[in-house]
């Protein structure tokens, strides 16, 4: 245990150091903690540093890291401020999803000849975006209020609840196979999870919220929390739906209970919010982002140099040009999409998730997993660097 807890303690220093110094660069700290992984995975130093017990106690941690990640995701999507924002940012959302997707997944299939399910994986990644990164770079250009800010976050909500939607629907797809039985088999445990759900919603979790809130604690409240997502993404995950899904769900519910059934006040529920971003974004994620670059087998990545710099220009180019085509058919400009898709280009916690979970179920070889992580660091490193240049180009245009 003593090894186990010092290797930690190493892999938490070393992810917090390599991600400021790359955040002064102006580099997203994902990337310093994805590259202390891989410093990390070295021969030499992974012998010395990582047992067997330690490397299991990192990818327990690692694996809680995502749960954490999505069940925030839930609970910061707010479906009113969604359902108020225009129609184009809908019709965007759908291109810029859908049209990277199917370019990864197509090219992938037909020309790379990588196979159904890795060209499936491919396109899976590709869409995915950062937000968090998209809104540090508005704010450190003063654009969170313009109309190009406000017409990123609003596109960046809608990609995240859907593509996250997609991700799950085709993980649960790949679990099962594609046969009929299987088909059949997931449909029903997915009517089980959603009866369970709404029954979860109406009785169960306000329930447990209004008995844990007795103490009026932050504590108590944030065990509450806990209590419901490990049991939601538990039942997701035994159902065969995995643990993305259920951790999202259970953010959504538990937000829209305390909301509509109005147990907690606002700044209560902010404090459930606030107490899950700190223990998941100042422990556990920055673990999770230094396990994944740990996983990559260093020496292939040299070897598949040209499938990183293909899938990386291929992913700005998805979403570049899933957003200029329906920003022309909405009466925007081609620099207004330019801008806008590359502000959405960036990759970070989930592409990374999904490449891990499925190097994890068998679903993609190491030298792929390689080549996503690569692409996702390249992309998050190129693309704020892009956006910060074509802002300044046209500050007059998202000025206005």
């Amino acid at each position: 245990m003593a090894q186990a807890l010092l290797t930690i303690l190493v892999c938490l220093v070393i992810a917090y150091f390599f991600g400021e110094l790359l955040h002064k660069l102006k580099i997203p700290r994902v990337v310093g903690q994805v590259g202390a992984g891989l410093f990390l995975s070295i021969g030499v130093v992974k012998e010395v540093l990582f047992t067997d017990e330690s490397l299991k106690t990192l990818s327990f941690l690692a694996h809680l890291g995502i749960i954490l990640l999505f069940y925030y995701v839930g609970l910061e999507v707010n479906f009113k401020t969604v359902l108020k924002t225009a129609r184009n940012s809908i019709t965007i959302s759908l291109f810029n999803t859908i049209l990277p997707l199917l370019l990864g997944f197509g090219l992938s299939y037909f020309i790379l000849k990588l196979g159904l399910i890795p060209s499936l994986v491919i396109g899976m990644t590709l869409p995915t975006a950062a937000l968090s990164i998209s809104i540090n770079q508005l704010e450190e250009l003063r654009m969170l209020k313009t109309k190009i800010g406000t017409l990123l976050l609003s596109v960046g909500m809608f990609n995240d609840v859907l593509q996250i939607i997609i991700i799950a629907v085709i993980f649960s797809l790949i679990q099962v196979g594609t046969s009929q039985s299987g088909l059949l088999t997931l449909f029903l445990d997915m009517l089980i999870f959603i009866l369970v759900v709404v029954a979860a919603r109406l009785w169960f979790i306000p329930s447990i919220l209004a008995f844990f809130d007795k103490e009026h604690s932050s504590t108590a409240r944030f065990t509450a929390s806990m209590i419901i997502v490990l049991l939601v993404a538990s039942l997701s995950e035994v159902l065969g739906l995995g643990l993305i899904i259920g951790a999202l769900i259970a953010g959504v519910i538990v937000r829209q209970t305390i909301f509509k059934d109005h147990l907690l006040s606002s700044w209560q529920e902010h404090d459930i919010a606030r107490s899950v971003h700190i223990l998941a974004f100042g422990f556990l994620i920055p673990l999770f982002f230094l396990w994944t670059g740990l996983s990559v087998d260093f020496s292939l990545v040299f070897k598949e140099t040209g499938l990183i710099l293909f899938l990386a220009f291929l992913s700005i180019f998805g979403n570049v040009a899933g957003v200029m085509i329906p920003m022309l058919f909405t009466k925007g400009s081609w620099q207004e999409g330019l801008l806008l898709g590359i502000g959405l280009s960036p990759k970070g916690d989930v592409e990374l998730a999904v490449a891990a979970l499925a190097l994890e179920a068998a679903l993609i070889s190491q030298s792929l997993f390689a080549v996503l992580v690569m692409m996702s660091v390249l992309t998050t490193i190129i693309s704020p660097i892009l956006f910060r240049v074509l802002a300044k180009r046209y500050h007059k245009l998202w000025k206005n």
